[in-house]
């Protein structure tokens, strides 16, 4: 009794995995589908019929935003560079040492 539950509990399983992925019939699309409204999509949300202006180097404002790692010299930003690259090869460097020591 105990394999047949545990068979029973294997197909069940699989079978409601795979209706997850089971393309939906066309009686569920179509009770889904919006209907089509007439009115133009207005992409700017309400902004008028012209086109905004397009920003130039010359219209740019002075006072952008800009963090205080845009700020740095690339001499200051170098030890951050440098914390990082370490930080992603030393978990493997260590994995690799524990590796061959293993043997």
């Amino acid at each position: 009794m105990n394999r047949f539950a545990y068979i029973a509990a294997l197909l069940a399983t699989i079978l409601f995995s795979t209706n997850a992925f089971a393309p939906s019939t066309p009686l569920n699309s179509l009770s889904t589908k919006s209907t089509i409204s007439s009115t133009p999509l207005n992409m700017g949300f309400g902004m008028g019929d012209e086109e905004p202006k397009k920003l130039t180097r010359e219209d740019e404002p002075d006072e952008y935003f800009s963090s205080k790692l845009d700020e740095m010299s690339d001499g200051e930003k170098l030890p951050i560079a440098l914390m990082g690259l370490a930080g992603v090869s030393l978990p493997f460097i260590a994995g690799l040492i524990a590796l061959y020591a293993s043997k």
